[in-house]
């Protein structure tokens, strides 16, 4: 009965809440257990449970039914305060689609008590998760109901660790430098592959196993670690496995957009037909990151695709033929189906690559997007900073908007047209 109370607490007080229970017991002639007469005043109350599409961070508190796919280790982990704590992810579906559910504390230690395929009702808060939402639970427990999840769901199932995976490397992140537990500094690099099964994230613990391959690369790799996360199939590969080059010819099948189904992940491409200047935002961290708003055509349909991180700054005009993998489907602020793109995902222009010479004058400006010249009729991003209004002549390659400069140089502004038009001006 507090599972439930949990979602009316702030409309009524404990002792109410328990006579209501009690009432609607009596009333069925002591046919309903207590469990049921709770969802019952909960409902009434206008707190009924929710289905996973309607989850949103909008709302303060969630309670929904959900099955169990995937059920993680628990994770130590170290507060700023030097405290030690432990969580753990879910992730669970239903047939509208499936989204991950952190567990904190004792209930993160109890995990082991959950099993793939289990039916849970869940309360919780809904986070904004970047790519998807997430819920951070604040009670669960086990529901004697059944929960059918159609193939809009779209979760896969969990690949075998340790085989071999022939696989194309279609993305590769920088390397970077993380912390460990013990204080002790290591090395990464994230990528994104895929074959005929479908798309993946790639965590290699080990970079030089990497190195040398370039995305396109068809690849075969022993020793990786599967389990399914809130953003799909995920492989962690360490020291103990190998990367060798594969002969095979592996193609990627790329989705339509009309066939895209929220809670699914996808490999898409369109071309860009709308595209948002890129917004900062503050993260929960409290660091600064970035997100962009697109829509993109395949030539039957359209689709809003939202660019997180890194992804939002890549330069990109209308008209760019894009490739988007691992991109997940959700629904916006507004209700629509979108496509989000962040980590764990690979964006990729298939634009063309050859250039044009260019010898245009104008003057140099700042925007969103980086420093510009202006020419009075058209606005070129530059490949490297001027100092902004400087009138220059530059001659380079144009290529999607952008000139990477070869020449420059300074010009002189010749004033009489500017007196002419301002005697027009003041004339009038």
């Amino acid at each position: 009965m507090k599972f439930h109370y949990a979602l009316v607490d702030d409309l009524i007080d404990r002792d109410e809440f328990e006579r209501r229970v009690e009432e609607k017991i009596a009333e069925s002639g002591d046919l309903l257990d207590d469990q049921t007469a709770a969802m019952l005043v909960v409902r009434e109350m206008g707190r009924s449970h929710v289905r996973i599409r309607d989850l949103s961070p909008a709302s303060s508190l969630a309670c929904f039914f959900a099955r169990v796919f995937s059920v993680g280790a628990p994770r130590e982990f170290q507060r700023s305060d030097g405290t030690k704590g432990m969580v753990a992810n879910l992730i669970v579906g239903d047939e509208t689609g499936r989204i991950r559910v952190v567990l904190w504390g004792e209930k993160a230690e109890a995990v082991h008590e959950i099993e793939t395929g289990d039916a849970l009702e869940i309360l919780g808060r809904v986070r904004d998760g970047g790519a998807r939402p997430e819920v951070h639970a604040l009670a669960l427990q086990k529901a004697a109901c059944q929960i059918t999840c159609g193939e809009d769901a779209g979760v896969p199932e969990v690949p075998a660790s340790g085989g071999d995976l022939e696989v194309r490397l279609i993305g590769m992140d920088p390397q970077r430098t993380f912390t460990r537990s013990d204080g002790s500094r290591g090395e990464m690099v994230e990528a994104v592959i895929g074959n005929g099964n479908g798309v993946a994230r790639l965590v290699c613990w080990a970079p030089h196993l990497l190195a040398g391959f370039k995305p396109g690369s068809c690849i075969r790799i022993t020793g990786a670690a599967a389990r399914i996360t809130g953003q799909g199939v995920e492989y962690s590969l360490g020291e103990t496995g190998t990367v060798t080059p594969s002969d095979a010819t592996i193609d990627v099948p790329i989705t339509p957009l009309a066939a895209v189904r929220e809670g699914g992940s996808y490999a898409v491409a369109g071309t860009i037909v709308h595209a948002q200047s890129p917004r900062s935002f503050t993260t929960r961290a409290g660091t600064t990151s970035w997100v962009r708003n697109l829509v993109i055509s395949d030539g039957s349909s359209e689709m809003p695709l939202v660019l997180w991180g890194e992804r939002a700054q890549e330069h990109l005009v209308p008209g760019d033929r894009i490739e988007a993998y691992n991109a997940a489907a959700r629904r916006g602020r507004y209700g629509n189906l979108e496509l989000s793109l962040g980590r764990g995902s690979a964006l990729i222009v298939r634009s063309g690559t050859e250039g044009e010479a260019v010898e245009v004058s104008g003057t140099v400006i700042a925007t969103r997007m980086g420093t510009c010249l202006d020419t009075g009729t058209a606005c070129y991003l530059l490949d490297e900073a001027l100092p902004v209004g400087l009138e220059v002549r530059v001659t380079g390659t144009a290529l999607r908007g952008v000139i990477t400069v070869h020449r420059c140089e300074a010009v002189d502004v010749d004033p009489a047209p500017l007196l002419r038009r301002l005697d027009r001006f003041v004339g009038t």
